[in-house]
């Protein structure tokens, strides 16, 4: 699947609702934003930040989770957001603010590569817990080089499918929870889905989304202990 059908299919299913919209290189700052709130509770990104026993000491917790968050994004959506390997939609309230944002890549673009990892390194620098390590836990660094294997994971499962869409993020702002703009991105990504016949692809780290995204009609093709794979 290229990125060029992929763009065109969702752009089919959009209908001009205005609903959802895609994003463009202007948005890339706001969309990293809603990610980073989005996720800094996130399961995984909790466990990578090792911050246990730390929170009397961190009076800053929520803004070091909120950086780790970020910078997370940054690396594995960066290629995304500027459009050279996938697509960036997002949905926006009232005050035409973002509030949600979703981040897809075709089957032709899904595999993350060492340039994306030079790239991200020249734009944004390292990541928190390499320069500000004594701040993060001290597992944080190999707990996050232990989440590569879901992307070896990932080319395992999808090995026998030659067209199908990669689901690299979805996120809304915690404020905005319960308003529908989630399941908006969701059904759109599903619409398009059907009317190309491919398949969707993603990674969730809790049982409370695996359910969720159950109704949407996914289903669970494995399940990984990051946690037994760590200190294995």
């Amino acid at each position: 699947l290229s990125k060029k059908e992929l763009k065109k299919a969702l752009n089919d299913q959009l209908s001009g609702s205005g609903e959802v919209e895609f994003l463009s290189k202007s948005d890339e700052n706001d969309a990293l934003d809603v990610l980073a709130v989005a996720f800094k509770t996130d399961p995984m990104i909790v466990w990578v930040a090792d911050l246990e026993g730390k929170e009397e000491e961190e009076e800053d917790s929520d803004e070091l989770m909120y950086n780790l968050s970020r910078s997370m994004h940054q690396w594995i959506n960066h290629r995304i957001l500027n459009g050279g390997r996938g697509v960036a939609m997002g949905v926006r309230g009232p005050s035409n603010e973002l509030v949600g944002c979703m981040t897809l890549a075709p089957s032709s673009c899904a595999k993350y590569r060492m340039i994306d990892s030079l790239v991200a390194t020249i734009k944004y620098g390292i990541l928190p817990m390499y320069k500000s390590k004594e701040r993060y836990g001290p597992h944080s660094r190999k707990r996050l080089e232990s989440l590569n294997v879901a992307g070896k994971h990932q080319q395992k499962n999808m090995k026998d499918t030659k067209r199908w869409i990669y689901l690299q993020g979805i996120g809304v702002r915690p404020e905005q929870h319960g308003k529908g703009y989630g399941k908006r991105m969701l059904q759109l990504l599903t619409r398009t889905a059907d009317s190309i016949g491919v398949s969707v692809y993603l990674e969730t780290e809790s049982e409370e989304l695996e359910s969720m995204y159950k109704r949407f009609g996914f289903h669970t093709v494995e399940k990984l202990d990051l946690f037994r794979l760590y200190i294995s």
